[in-house]
């Protein structure tokens, strides 16, 4: 072979000519390493590590969904452990009792009302001030879904007074034909968590009954008590009856023990009682009285241990014209006291219902109009547009319950 630079004769295998002192061999070119894939390097893992951090971070701070399964819940913060109670009554909060489900009865083509609530508990004790803990709710919401064709209706849920300890209050609407409802608390938190709390609400539609004079006859005590016992025997047991009764005065004591059923007087008047009723029976329906007049020498006219609903009765006469005993409540609405001992009283430490307003009684000449013995509770009783005159106490009240008599008028 020959020199490519000098043309000389060479070995076939020479790698260097000895002639010009040139190497035989191919060179390539070898580049120093580029700065710059180093700072791409670089660059991406600070960027891995960023996305890393922001991942973290945001793990950590994800709005979570908390779902009860019913009514009691329990979430935690920076400021402490919560436990949120949903019920139905007032009493149930301040126990701490949650109430997942409530059933009730109702006549078909009339409305009922009644309240749903929720509680909030810090640390097992009862928050003193929800808005320690609704200071941090952007939105509560109480809905509805029905299983069916029925429906009710719910006011937005607030806070009222009244209602204390509960944080928040809903008036809940219903019919006979409402069914079984799912009530959905839903609270949106600042922080962008959710909570939720469930409840059902199941109205049984009931069936009505109806007797007049013209049915039955109803001319004396003895009249009606036969009548009370046709009811008892022969009314289905979910039936609501009532029991019409003519301008008559009937002389004697009646009483409701086996079930409950609705005495209504003539709306002119004349439908009298002299002697006594006792209520022991709210089944299947509240006992509603109207448009009867209780005429006594001593005694008590109207005693309960369920619950009563009272409007344009009157009482007089009586060492007690009407009282609320355990387990019972009376709902009065346009009466009159005149002339009792103790006009009414609340004696009364376990009730199913609770009626707050007291409108548009007058109590006139009792020695006292209205007596507080025993009232377990914090709602207060609102007498708006109720008179006293010439009472020695109008109102007796040694046990300090929360009353209203702003609006009440005294003579």
């Amino acid at each position: 072979m020959k020199c490519p630079y000098c043309n000389a004769e060479l070995p076939d295998d020479a790698s260097f000519c000895p002639h010009c002192a040139h190497s035989l061999n191919d060179r390539k070119e070898v580049r120093a390493p580029r700065p710059y894939h180093r700072k791409i390097v670089i660059a991406a893992l600070c960027a891995a590590l960023v996305l890393a951090g922001i991942a973290i971070y945001s793990a950590a701070n994800r709005a979570c969904i908390y779902e009860a399964d019913g009514a009691f819940l329990s979430y935690s913060d920076s400021e402490g452990k919560y436990g949120l109670v949903a019920a139905f009554f007032p009493g149930d909060i301040e126990n701490q009792k949650p109430v997942k489900s409530k059933t009730v009865s109702q006549v078909v083509d009339e409305e009922g009302n009644t309240t749903v609530m929720i509680g909030v508990f810090r640390d097992g004790e009862l928050l003193e001030d929800p808005e320690e803990f609704f200071g941090k709710v952007e939105k509560c919401t109480l809905t509805a879904k029905p299983e069916g064709d029925g429906t009710v209706s719910l006011e937005e849920p607030e806070y009222k007074e009244d209602f204390a300890p509960a944080a928040r209050e809903s008036d809940l609407i219903y019919d006979g034909n409402s069914g079984t409802n799912e009530l959905c608390w839903e609270l949106i938190m600042k922080n962008g968590d959710t909570l939720r709390l469930k409840q059902t609400f199941e109205v049984l539609p009931l069936e009505h009954q109806i007797f007049t004079a013209d049915d039955v006859p109803m001319e004396t005590i003895e009249d009606l008590e036969a009548l009370i016992a046709k009811i008892n025997s022969e009314a289905p047991s979910d039936a609501v009856v009532d029991v019409y009764l003519p301008p008559k005065t009937y002389t004697g004591d009646l009483s409701m023990v086996s079930r409950s059923f609705n005495l209504h007087g003539d709306p002119e008047g004349g439908t009298i009682l002299r002697g006594s009723l006792s209520v022991n029976n709210d089944v299947p329906y509240n006992v509603l009285l109207s448009d009867i007049s209780f005429e006594g020498q001593g005694g008590t006219g109207l005693s309960a241990t369920a619950s009563v609903y009272m409007t344009s009765c009157s009482f007089s006469g009586y060492d007690v014209g009407a009282v609320a005993l355990d387990g019972g409540m009376i709902a009065v609405h346009d009466c009159s006291f005149t002339d009792n001992t103790v006009g009414f009283k609340y004696n009364s430490v376990r009730h199913n219902s609770f009626d707050d307003v007291f409108p548009g009684n007058t109590f006139t000449g009792n020695d006292i109009g209205v007596q507080f013995e025993r009232l377990e509770g914090t709602i207060r009783i609102v007498f708006d547009g109720t008179v006293f005159e010439d009472n020695r106490i109008d109102i007796d009240n040694p046990i300090d319950y929360p009353i209203d008599t702003a609006n009440a008028e005294f003579k």
